[in-house]
């Protein structure tokens, strides 16, 4: 049992820890644009919250479908068929090209969209402009998901890492600058974090697009060899003339991603409306509880999104091992995956729980003393929240991503509606009936959210009916199930052999 832990655990930390690092690097740059438009000022830290939100709820559903090609390249290259798992990037590509005039489209009516949620005027300017100059960013992000399919499903993680990295570099420059108008750039406030966000997001799609290129004109997906560390791949399985350089639309083969693909999407997209309602509605409660929130919420981002690329990972793995009908290895992946989480977790239950007040500092630098002061009493029990409900993060994120590496996204998306539909409208009742309105009420709302994800993912887990689920064609996992030594030409890392 020890054996296999520790063999299991080697084998999901040599896949997550640079999707892990690449989203961490993410949650750096929200964290960052929170912290200075919180020096900046009130109002621009407030206009953050809402308009990021509504970023996210806008993107978050073609994301999550273009992004869904880690799962069919996973298996894909399982099934020793890196010709189909390349042509699954494509479609997600063609489908994230087509989702920005919908953006584009809606950056007209922000303003009207945030007076609706009764913001005051002013404030709605401000998430207006910072909403508009993130478009561009947006449809950069829908873009880089399909790519960033292809590496993490093929386990070339590092290059999320460089590009992430690049990014945060480029965002926390530029927000310096257009914040604050130093150098001789504007002063743009909470426009100026936009673009200098935009501007790192769609660097990052450069950058993933570039190590892409080799693949794309190649017409397959390189794999890295375990033995040499170089990119490499076994085109004896692929059938002549199925290589090709050239960008194809395969309706067939596109209507299957958005087949699986939808309900993952759609189920993140549950869960982002679910919290943008809660979002505009302490929006409305005034200036104040919302830049505290905006606060809490960037360190809860250290906590969770690293947590994301641990759950993809996971995916990537599961579905590696289903392929091969080695259900008994895809579970021992997710416990390993569990037991990482948790241990992650864990440490922003102790930060945030017992040093509160070490955990804020970072947001006192270099602004006045009083203005912090003021904010402290509120923000303070926000971290209380977080503290306890991010173990139970750790839970959904690693059993969502187990299911959605299998392919039942049906139950995934099922899960977020039943539990976003449950905590906003109960939320709601429970305010309308008692008059409970206040910034922690919705706070306990949130955690009750968190907690009842965990339960659902977690009885979905153990009724085990992921394991029956597949994403790629049947006939091609037939194919590959007739060579017995074709897993250990799908393992990322050097590994002893399975029992």
């Amino acid at each position: 049992m020890i054996q296999h832990l520790r063999r299991d655990t080697a084998e999901v930390i040599a896949t997550a820890w640079p999707l892990m690092l690449s989203t961490g690097l993410f949650s750096i740059t929200l964290f960052v644009d929170r912290m200075l438009l919180f020096r900046y000022s009130e109002g621009s830290a407030a206009a953050a919250m809402a308009a990021g939100t509504l970023f996210w709820a806008l993107t978050c559903f073609p994301s999550g479908l273009c992004g869904y090609t880690s799962a069919f390249v996973s298996q894909y290259l399982a099934a020793k068929r890196p010709d189909r798992a390349l042509s699954v990037v494509w479609q997600g590509i063609l489908l994230a090209l087509a989702v920005g005039p919908v953006l584009i489209g809606f950056g007209f009516f922000a303003k009207s969209f945030f007076l609706v949620s009764g913001h005051p005027e002013e404030l709605a300017s401000q998430e207006a402009a910072y909403f508009v100059w993130l478009v561009p960013g947006a449809w950069g992000t829908v873009v880089a998901s399909a790519l960033v399919g292809l590496f993490a499903g093929s386990g070339r993680t590092r290059v999320l890492i460089l590009s992430d990295l690049g990014a945060t570099v480029i965002n926390v420059v530029f927000d310096f600058l257009l914040i604050f108008g130093l150098w001789g750039f504007p002063e743009l406030g909470a426009a100026g974090a936009a673009i200098a966000s935009s501007m790192s997001l769609l660097f990052k799609l450069f950058v993933i697009a570039m190590f892409a290129l080799p693949d794309l004109r190649a017409g397959f997906v390189r794999t890295r060899s375990t033995e040499t560390g170089k990119l490499v791949c076994d085109l004896s399985h692929v059938p002549p003339g199925m290589r090709s350089p050239a960008l194809r639309w395969e309706l067939p083969l596109m209507m299957r991603l958005v087949h699986y693909g939808w309900p993952a999407g759609v189920s993140v997209l549950a869960e982002a409306w679910s919290f943008t309602i809660i979002m505009m509605i302490v929006g409305g409660l005034g200036e104040h509880p919302a830049a505290a929130t905006t606060l809490a919420l960037g360190v809860n981002l250290l906590a969770f999104i690293p947590l994301v690329g641990l759950g993809i990972a996971v995916g990537v793995l599961v579905g590696k091992y289903l392929v091969h009908e080695r259900r008994d290895i895809a579970r021992r992946m997710v416990f390993s995956g569990l037991v990482i989480g948790l241990a992650y977790s864990s440490i922003f239950v102790v930060l945030y729980g017992g040093f509160p007040d070490a955990a804020m500092t970072v947001y006192s630098l270099d602004i006045d003393p009083a203005r912090f002061d003021a904010m402290r009493p509120t923000l303070r029990p926000l971290l209380y929240f977080i503290a306890g409900y991010c173990v139970f993060d750790a839970f959904q994120t690693v059993y969502v991503g187990a299911l959605k590496g299998a392919g039942d996204t049906f139950f995934v998306l099922f899960g977020h509606i039943l539990a976003g539909g449950t905590t906003v409208l109960g939320g709601l009742a429970v305010s309308y009936l008692t008059g409970w309105n206040g910034l922690y009420y919705w706070w306990s709302v949130i955690t009750f959210w968190v907690i009842l994800l965990a339960c659902i993912f977690t009885a979905r887990y153990l009724h085990g009916g992921w394991q029956d689920k597949r994403v790629i064609e049947p006939a091609v996992i037939d194919e590959a199930l007739e060579d017995e030594e074709a897993i250990q030409d799908i393992i990322v890392v050097p590994l002893p052999s399975r029992d």
